[in-house]
């Protein structure tokens, strides 16, 4: 039942409908990930980085196309079976709606396909506050610091605490309505 609400949602928008979930007997650091659109059908090799990017590795994928109706276009289903990248176990609940947002941010072209995406699984930021830590990066680089992107991403990625912490400083002190200490 779920697979049809999400093809009717992929038709009715006009392109994507995502649902990360846990199999049945699946060991907490595996997931699934369902990725619904209307053709024309992306290649795997377009998906495949924007997963691994997300910090996953992509185990295997089942692909499906569906009609519901003669009068319907055609909707493509890609099943994907997950493991998290550094085999840590993955909070669905606490990370399903911010890794289905930057997902599509990424998809659209709205947000960059890069490792800082995996602050999403591993410190359980969204899309807006990876993109702060994305730009602190690119100004650091733009004022010559010596450390490359990739090395920012992997620190950063290795230490989720320290992540979710100076997300929460920007936070704080560029906050208009704070009114209390700033850090």
């Amino acid at each position: 039942m779920l697979d049809i609400g999400l093809i009717e949602q992929a038709l009715a928008t006009g392109g994507l409908a995502l649902n990360l979930y846990r199999a049945a007997g699946s060991s907490p650091e595996q997931v699934r990930f369902k990725v619904y659109g209307t053709p024309p059908a992306v290649p795997l090799s377009d998906i495949l980085p924007m997963l691994e990017n997300m910090g996953v590795k992509v185990v295997d994928e089942n692909p499906y196309d569906v009609r519901l109706s003669e009068n319907d276009p055609p909707v493509w289903i890609r099943d994907f079976s997950l493991v998290s990248e550094d085999g840590t176990a993955v909070d669905l609940d606490g990370v399903r709606e911010a890794f289905h947002d930057a997902f599509e941010c990424v998809w659209r072209g709205q947000m960059e396909n890069d490792g800082f995406n995996k602050l999403v699984l591993r410190a359980g930021l969204v899309a807006r506050e990876v993109t702060i830590l994305r730009a602190y990066c690119k100004y650091l680089r733009q004022v010559q610091i010596p450390f490359s992107q990739s090395y920012m991403e992997q620190t950063l990625g290795r230490n989720p605490q320290i992540a979710r912490a100076l997300v929460g400083l920007f936070l704080v002190r560029f906050d208009p309505s704070h009114t209390g200490e700033r850090g």
